[in-house]
């Protein structure tokens, strides 16, 4: 029995011993790892430091190409606008040169031109040149006479078709008055209308009886010369006793009321006899 008890206390003991082994082996393979995991820690830090320190270089670093890139911009805006100028500059020298050319040329021409001239002057004879000259005067001379002779000559022509169309225009008018106060048996008070007794006979017309049967009343416009004949006096309705006229040409109603009176008078007369 007591061996029995000693030999559990023996194994407990054992066990004991184990135990404490295998947890002091784990409380030193848990201190390694925490160590270890300090150092992953650490390293992490280290490399979440160094990220940020790399990331503040990258941002440093993109200011500084975004400087370099403006810069670089404006060095080749500055080196276009350099060599546009002196492409301008070239240009202004090369029209300039042109144009010197050009009037050098012109300039050359005029005075070949000149010497061609003086050249075609040498060969001329200057004695039959200065006959030319005298004669070419007597021309203008006899010419100038001759013109102011002409002229003379249409002046005299003009005066006298003014006199001539005066004179024209003078008997005219005499005859006209003459032959309105003549034969006109009413005249307007302008003087302007005339009317006088007419035996025309129209063409589709029969020749009448009597001489008085084919009176018409004529009605001159003295100024214009136009004349129209009367139709026939209205006896019924609204316009009797009243005058139509043949053509468009419109009468005062004084001058048609005058020459209808004169029919009247003719046709009254025409029944006494």
């Amino acid at each position: 029995m007591a061996s029995s008890t000693s030999t559990l206390s023996l194994k407990s003991l054992r066990d004991t011993s184990t135990l404490k082994s295998e947890i002091s082996k784990l409380e030193a393979e848990k201190k390694d790892l925490l160590a270890k995991l300090d150092r992953e820690q650490k390293l992490v830090k280290k490399l979440q430091d160094d990220l940020v320190s790399q990331k503040k270089d990258f941002e440093h670093l993109e200011k500084q190409f975004d400087h370099f890139a403006g810069i670089e911009a404006d060095f080749e805006a500055l080196q276009q606008e350099v060599q546009l100028e002196r492409l301008e500059n070239l240009l202004e020298k090369e029209k300039t040169e042109n144009q010197g050319a050009s009037a050098l040329k012109k300039v050359r021409e005029e005075v070949k031109g000149l010497q061609q001239e003086l050249k075609e002057l040498k060969k001329l004879d200057p004695l039959r040149l200065k006959r030319q000259v005298v004669d070419l005067k007597k021309k203008n001379q006899t010419q100038g006479k001759e013109n102011k002779a002409v002229n003379n000559a249409l002046v005299s022509t003009r005066k006298e078709l003014k006199e001539m169309t005066a004179e024209k225009e003078s008997l005219a008018e005499q005859l006209k008055q003459s032959f309105a106060e003549s034969n006109a048996f009413w005249q307007s008070e302008d003087g302007e209308w005339a009317l006088f007794e007419s035996g025309l006979i129209l063409k589709d017309e029969k020749s009448p009886k009597s001489d008085d049967a084919a009176k018409r009343i004529r009605c001159l416009n003295l100024k214009t010369g136009v004349a129209v004949l009367s139709k026939e006096l209205l006896e019924k309705g609204k316009q009797k006793d009243q005058l139509s006229w043949l053509g468009d040409l419109e009468i005062p109603q004084e001058a048609s009321e005058e020459a209808a009176k004169r029919l009247k008078a003719i046709a009254a007369e025409s029944e006494e006899d």
